[in-house]
């Protein structure tokens, strides 16, 4: 098994000399606290959007456009049966895409529930589970093969393989890169 440091995530200058007061024994639970408060959670921010919004999406598109300047020509023209099939094949298209969209992001959320990541961290020299939205610079992450952690990471102590050194590098550098180091 590898011990690492959590990473910082890129912040302002005060943070780089946070980060550099790792212990050996972990840190505390209150200054994990502290820290998750000033540099907040190790997570993308929620950015579904309000379903009122969502349903008015569907009418402002190219084709609802299309759709709704041929409801205003057919009441126009007098012609209110054809309007009224037009305005209600464009409400039934956005009813249906507005269903659609809603059930895959109930999809979603729910991958997200089943795929929530733990990382074993040392807090007051004891190693504990914790969710990885939890994470802050300066815990110590236990790595095991296999094991996947939701941070930046950087290692500071243990031993690794070199088909798992290849495999952190596939997985976090760029082609190029292999190149200068001579991975073809």
């Amino acid at each position: 098994m590898t011990t690492v440091a959590v990473r910082e995530r890129p912040r302002p200058a005060e943070s780089a000399v946070a980060a550099k007061d790792e212990l050996p024994s972990g840190l505390t639970d209150e200054e994990a606290h502290s820290r998750l408060a000033k540099f907040g959670p190790n997570a993308t921010p929620d950015t579904s959007l309000h379903p009122l919004r969502m349903a008015l999406e569907k009418f402002w598109a190219p084709v609802p456009w299309m759709l709704e300047a041929a409801i205003v020509l057919e009441v126009a023209l007098g012609k209110y049966v054809e309007a009224a099939i037009i305005a209600g094949l464009l409400v039934s298209n956005a009813a249906l895409g507005l269903f659609q969209e809603s059930r895959a992001q109930a999809t979603l959320a729910t991958l997200k529930s089943r795929l929530a990541l733990n990382a074993s961290v040392r807090r007051d020299g004891a190693w504990k589970t914790v969710q990885a939205a939890e994470l802050v610079p300066g815990h110590l992450v236990k790595l095991s093969l296999g094991a996947v952690v939701a941070a930046d990471v950087k290692l500071t102590a243990g031993t690794l393989a070199p088909a798992a050194v290849l495999a952190v590098i596939l997985d976090s550098v760029k082609v190029p890169a292999f190149r200068r180091l001579g991975i073809t």
